[in-house]
Order: C-alpha cells, then sequence, then structure tokens
C-alpha cells in the first residue's frame, strides 16, 4: 500500500520528498547535536521550522516532508541516547539524563499510512535504556532485536554483534546507516539463523488487517491470537539461547489493580501468559502508565518483561499478581543499589 497524505499539491510534495531524502542524514546529525548540546523543540513545529531552515523549503503539516523531518527528529534523540548511554555514567545518572533528553524532544505525531498500519510506536529513550539494563546487554553478547525501528532498544549493543529485523524500508536504511546488518521479514514468522544470548523487543501493538480488511488471526500452535505483539514475542523468543536473557515491552491493561487483574485472564491475554510463564523464566514483570509514551505518539500503558534463560518461571501469572504497576526511578533504583 502507498502512502498517502492530504495536500493541496500531493505530486509536488512527493517531488519534494524525494528530492530532500539525500538530505535526511543532515537533518538527523543537526537534531543530533542540538539535542547533545542541551537543546530542545518546545514543539513538532519548532523542529519542522528549524528543517525548513536546513532544506530550505517549507514543512506543512501532513505531509511526506512532515513525517520525513518527525523521522529524522526521533533519529537523532536516538543517536544522542546512545552517546549517553554508552558514555560509563552511573546508571542512574545515565537514566536522569536521558529523561532530561525525552523531555526536551517535542510530541511525534505524524504518522504515514504505512506506519499506522504497522503499529509503529517507537520506545523512549528512558524505557530503553531500564530494558537495556534489564537485558544486561553488554558489548560481547549478541542480541536479536526483531522490530528495530531506528533503534532505540539497541543503544547498548554493539552492532556488528546485533542481528536487526525491521520491516519499514525507510527505519530498516536508517539503521543500516548505523553499521547494522538488517533484514526486513515479517517478525511473526521469521527467526535469525543463530541464536542469540539476548532477544530485546517492543512489537507493534494490537491487532492488524490483513488484505482483505479482516482482522489478522496468527496461528501458534497451540493457540491462536489477533494480538501482533503476542505473536512476534514468542517467536522472537525462539532464538535465545537456553541461557540467554530477554526483555519485552508488550501493550499493557488499562485501570485499577483489580480491574487489571482481570483483563490479564481474559480470553486474549490469558493464553500467551500462561505459554510465557510456562517456557520461560520470568523474572521481572511490571507495567508503566503510558505518560512517558505520550511524546512518541501514543499513552496506553506498558508492560516490560525480564526473562532469565528458559523453563518455568516461578513468579504467579500476571492474573494473580498485586502490585505489578510502578513507577521507573524506584525500579532503576531497585536494580543499581549499593
Amino acid at each position: 500500500m502507498k502512502d498517502k497524505y492530504p495536500t493541496s499539491d500531493s505530486a509536488q510534495v512527493s517531488a519534494k520528498f524525494v528530492n530532500h531524502m539525500d538530505r535526511e542524514y543532515e537533518l538527523v546529525s543537526a537534531f543530533a547535536d542540538r539535542f547533545i548540546q542541551g537543546g530542545s523543540f518546545a514543539t513538532i513545529v519548532s523542529a519542522r521550522e528549524q528543517a525548513s531552515k536546513i532544506l530550505d523549503t517549507p514543512v506543512l503539516p501532513g505531509t511526506a516532508l512532515a513525517k520525513l523531518v518527525d523521522e529524522s527528529v526521533e533519529r537523532g534523540l536516538v543517536r544522542a541516547a546512545k552517546i549517553i548511554a554508552t558514555a560509563q555514567l552511573d546508571p542512574r545518572q545515565a537514566y536522569a539524563r536521558l529523561v532530561d533528553l525525552y523531555q526536551r524532544q517535542p510530541t511525534l505525531g505524524t504518522r504515514s499510512s504505512t506506519s499506522i498500519a504497522q503499529q509503529a510506536y517507537s520506545t523512549p529513550v528512558p524505557i530503553a535504556y531500564l530494558a537495556a539494563m534489564l537485558a544486561q546487554i553488554t558489548p560481547e553478547k549478541t542480541v536479536y532485536e526483531p522490530t528495530a525501528g531506528n533503534g532505540a532498544l539497541l543503544l547498548a549493543a554493539i552492532p556488528t554483534l546485533a542481528s536487526v529485523n525491521e520491516l519499514n524500508r525507510e527505519r530498516a536504511a536508517d539503521l543500516r546507516q548505523q553499521g547494522y546488518t538488517v533484514t526486513q521479514e515479517d517478525a511473526v514468522t521469521y527467526l535469525p539463523a543463530q541464536q542469540h544470548d539476548i532477544v530485546i523487543a517492543n512489537p507493534p501493538f494490537n491487532s492488524v488487517m490483513d488484505e482483505r480488511g479482516r482482522v489478522k488471526l496468527f496461528n501458534l500452535g497451540r493457540y491462536s491470537t489477533t494480538q501482533i505483539d503476542h505473536a512476534i514475542a514468542l517467536n522472537a523468543l525462539k532464538a535465545m539461547k537456553l541461557e540467554g536473557r530477554a526483555v519485552l515491552i508488550l501493550r499493557g491493561k488499562l485501570g485499577a489493580e483489580a480491574e487489571r487483574s482481570n483483563r490479564y485472564n481474559l480470553r486474549s491475554s490469558r493464553a500467551f501468559y500462561f505459554t510465557l510463564y510456562q517456557e520461560y523464566n520470568v523474572i521481572h514483570h511490571f507495567s508503566i502508565w503510558g505518560n512517558l509514551y505520550h511524546r512518541q505518539g501514543d499513552g496506553f500503558p506498558i508492560d516490560l518483561i525480564a526473562i532469565a534463560g528458559k523453563g518455568k518461571s516461578s513468579l504467579p501469572l500476571p492474573a494473580a499478581a498485586e502490585g505489578v504497576t510502578t513507577r521507573l526511578q524506584s525500579r532503576l533504583n531497585q536494580y543499581h543499589s549499593p
């Protein structure tokens, strides 16, 4: 499906989009430098104004060029975050700087029809850093990321030791620019040839439509699901070594604790979590409210799940667990207390 953007002269905008594609990395570098130097964008409009000066052409809302600028802001953000994450800082200090970086980014709200169809929301950099710490990514470890986006979850990974999959053409090209070898396969079924020390993933959420406009059903063997994040997560975990580690970021549940517990027990979730906890050693499972996602264009709560090897987990299933909602800072303090 080709992307369609509501413009008064789509042919003219498309021409500008093509003409400026080769200047995308100039934008990325400019945005990265601004973030590294402590700069910010109060709104995406101010970022587009800066891009207009660089490109010497207006960036109109709702156009392909506007989406390119939004993506360039995000890519610059990830590059700035990687510098912070690999600067050998105290983890609390690094996390605080990443929260500050996140607060200096504008809300990224422009989405193409492709990104909508692919449910493509990127991981906020503070959450990405916490996920990398929980996964225990170190320079010598191999990492598999099945839905890599712009590479936020790979902040601590060495490109030559990472197997990276990303379906979106433009994001795959940017990952290659960062030094990763990238496949562009369907993460529901694709697996790399080798087993990896670490699997880390923030797959797209919700259900997706097939070619006939119907909700797609994924057959996972023991059961079927319409939840694409569940299907990708269970498939990706097959690439983890027996004693490997994994971190999954999945769609969470709304409501108070009792209501959320009941939602984990719904048919759409029960089979997934039973399978996950039976086959993988889940050691942490906590929920994060969606306020750390709104600048990425979403605001739904998420679940962060850490796994240490294959085999049954000793933790209770989330439908029976209490108090899984947490603040990121308290969790960070827990894992890095003296």
